[in-house]
């Protein structure tokens, strides 16, 4: 579904060694990953992501070149003559990359925020759709069946076969 990135690896480790010892809690700079589910059914994919904290109007979504991006910010504000004696919640910039594969139709993404959570929903694209296809063999037509979109049936590929050579 998702292709592994190797750097993204890395910033996640990094980010998890830093929030584990206490580095770049309250860094105006940071930058974290927030946690996500995917799953996916026939409709297409569902992102979940939690972005606690977060106000609706300070998350951005972008979906280009089969590539989706959720970036989110969630300042730190300390009050006029108020001492922090432990800042343990995570601040800054929140930031989320997903190579999204071209049976997903980016162009039609939708996104509910509900109690800081995320929910994006992918759908399916047009092509990718299942669909009933009458296969005719010796002038009969056989019942239908469902095939993958992209996908060659046997039946198909000799047909083809057959016209080409005639």
């Amino acid at each position: 579904m998702m292709r592994f990135d190797p750097f993204r690896e890395i910033e996640e480790l990094t980010q998890r060694m830093d929030r584990a010892f206490g580095n770049g809690m309250t860094t105006q700079g940071a930058r974290l990953a927030p946690p996500v589910d995917v799953h996916e059914d026939e409709q297409g994919l569902e992102l979940t992501l939690d972005l606690p904290g977060v106000q609706p109007d300070d998350i951005q979504i972008e979906a280009e070149n089969q590539t989706l991006t959720v970036q989110a910010k969630r300042d730190y504000t300390r009050g006029e003559g108020r001492t922090a004696h432990r800042v343990e919640r995570a601040y800054g910039t929140f930031i989320r990359t997903f190579s999204v594969p071209a049976k997903y139709d980016l162009t039609k993404v939708e996104a509910t925020f509900d109690h800081g959570t995320l929910t994006l929903r992918v759908p399916r694209s047009e092509a990718a759709q299942k669909r009933t296809v009458q296969v005719r063999t010796g002038g009969q037509l056989n019942a239908p069946k469902t095939v993958e979109a992209g996908q060659n049936s046997t039946a198909e590929t000799q047909g083809a076969e057959s016209t080409q050579g005639a």
